[in-house]
């Protein structure tokens, strides 16, 4: 059911004979609010001669709402919007023009009508919506901004997803969101749509609108659609080498423009980084060493602090004046992590692309590359590079990149970087690495005074072996050295197999 102009309805209520004039003063339990898990949100019931009916009124206000919800002992009312019923909730009889003031103790107080067994216009039943009821917020969600992404209204109880949305609807939204006019709307739908609610687009809440016969459900999530308001904002970076290196392209409400590279410090270079999920920033070179953009060239300038998780959060100012020649870049180091293994410090490489996780390719990791991402990764030095599948493989598919480190490089990024085909980067060829750092499990106390203060981690297979020992319950010593295979007799440091035992 969709809205239609007030000007179409009819104007004209009429009356059954014998139920004219035959409004009286109810109880206080003959008010609640229905067709909702809370008491404090919902249809407007009353009730007539032992049976309960709506109110049909064609304008409702939160005048009216607020005297409802202040009798219920729910606060004070939020949201003033009708409902269609399903047919078989069409239920009668009908209270009529009601209104009132706002400031009633009792909403017997107000002006009410009479009560009727006509029909009453879909569009007229009227909802009230509390301060103490289930409804908490909207916002947008899944998107790359708070102005941006699925709508939603938050409840105690869960979260409704709103559907079959439309420009209306969507201009109300962006409104109430502080986010500016509407940009980007659903499309109308094709067929018959449920839609969780209709607007005029001149509400100023989405808690006005009207509410559909699906009040007391979610949608489905087949007619989900994305809403951009102008206030969006979003970043990206074009031209680069790998997903986390590029020109720096932001984009304001619908439009992609680029930033002067005067405009860009290391501040705002790391909320970028974080904000695509690519660590922190590298470097941040000008001259439009990417490449050139195509679209406007923005002449603000952010001023963030450094820690915010979105651009979008970030103050504004006036920036410099310039062209594509000085479409600013950014570089940043990348999310990789090691997983499977005993420590975080071991284990099968992966790095975040876009949000998601992948294993990385082993063709051509060498102990260059390997050093070069325990060092990132605050791990220490490389010692071991585990054959591919060494540590899994896995749930998705083997990112392709391949780097050619020297070793001495900061960042995986920052090394030379190519690309493979499938056939090298097959599932079971995940690259591996085992760090020094990796080493800090405690065991079990070995024999007699001699305790290991740090373990072995089970995947060096007889490779370098660092430890600590106590050599006394009372005085302790470090030999920080590492030693291959047997060294001496069990009752002094042991030997490989015997190592093997204690742990």
């Amino acid at each position: 059911l969709f809205w239609r102009p007030l000007s179409l309805l009819p104007t004209k209520t009429v009356l059954v004979p014998s139920e004219a004039g035959l409004s009286s003063v109810g109880g206080p339990h003959d008010l609640r609010l229905g067709y909702r898990h809370s008491p404090c949100d919902g249809v407007v019931l009353v009730r007539h001669k032992e049976q309960w009916g709506h109110v049909c009124n064609q304008e409702w206000t939160l005048a009216e709402a607020s005297v409802v919800c202040r009798q219920l002992g729910c606060g004070h009312a939020v949201g003033a919007p009708k409902y269609v019923p399903l047919p078989g909730e069409m239920v009668r009889p009908w209270l009529h023009n009601v209104s009132c003031r706002g400031d009633e103790t009792s909403f017997w107080e107000c002006s009410l009508g009479a009560w009727t067994r006509s029909e009453c216009p879909h569009e007229w039943v009227v909802v009230a919506l509390c301060a103490n009821g289930t409804f908490r917020e909207i916002r947008l969600v899944k998107g790359r901004s708070p102005c941006s992404g699925l709508p939603e209204i938050r409840n105690v109880n869960g979260v409704d997803r709103l559907c079959g949305l439309h420009e209306e609807e969507a201009t109300v939204f962006c409104r109430e969101l502080g986010c500016g006019p509407v940009l980007q709307a659903p499309r109308r739908d094709v067929g018959v749509v449920r839609k969780y609610m209709t607007c005029r687009g001149t509400e100023p809440t989405i808690r006005n609108c009207r509410l559909n016969n699906n009040l007391r459900s979610g949608c489905d999530f087949q007619q989900d659609a994305d809403v951009v308001c102008s206030g969006h904002m979003e970043a990206r970076l074009e031209g680069g080498e790998h997903p986390c290196a590029g020109r720096l392209e932001v984009r304001h409400g619908l439009t992609w423009g680029t930033v002067c590279d005067a405009d860009l410090d290391q501040a705002t270079a790391h909320v970028v980084c974080r904000e695509l999920q690519c660590g922190s920033a590298v470097s941040t070179p000008g001259g439009a060493l990417f490449g050139q953009g195509s679209g406007p060239v923005w002449t603000e300038a952010f001023r963030c602090a450094g820690n915010e998780s979105l651009l979008f959060h970030c103050p504004r100012g006036p920036g410099h004046q310039c062209g594509h020649r000085q479409d600013a870049g950014l570089r940043c180091s990348g999310e990789f992590r090691l997983v499977n293994g005993s420590s975080s410090c071991e284990g099968r490489v992966e790095l975040q692309v876009q949000g998601a996780w992948a294993p990385l390719c082993a063709a051509h990791w060498d102990l260059a590359d390997a050093t070069v991402l325990c060092h990132q990764l605050n791990c220490g030095s490389v010692e071991a590079t585990p054959q591919g599948g060494h540590f899994g493989d896995g749930d998705t598919s083997i990112w392709p990149d391949v780097f050619h480190c020297v070793g001495t490089e900061p960042y995986l990024w920052n090394c030379p970087v190519s690309t493979l085909g499938a056939g090298a980067c097959a599932l079971g060829n995940a690259a591996a690495v085992v760090c020094s750092g990796g080493c800090r499990r405690p065991g079990p106390a070995l024999p007699g005074s001699v305790t290991p203060a740090h373990r072995l981690s089970s995947h060096l297979r007889g490779r370098l072996l660092c430890v600590k020992l106590t050599l006394t319950p009372v005085r302790w010593r470090t030999f920080p050295e590492c030693f291959k295979g047997a060294v001496g007799k069990r009752t002094h440091i042991g030997g490989f197999s015997d190592w093997r035992e204690w742990v």
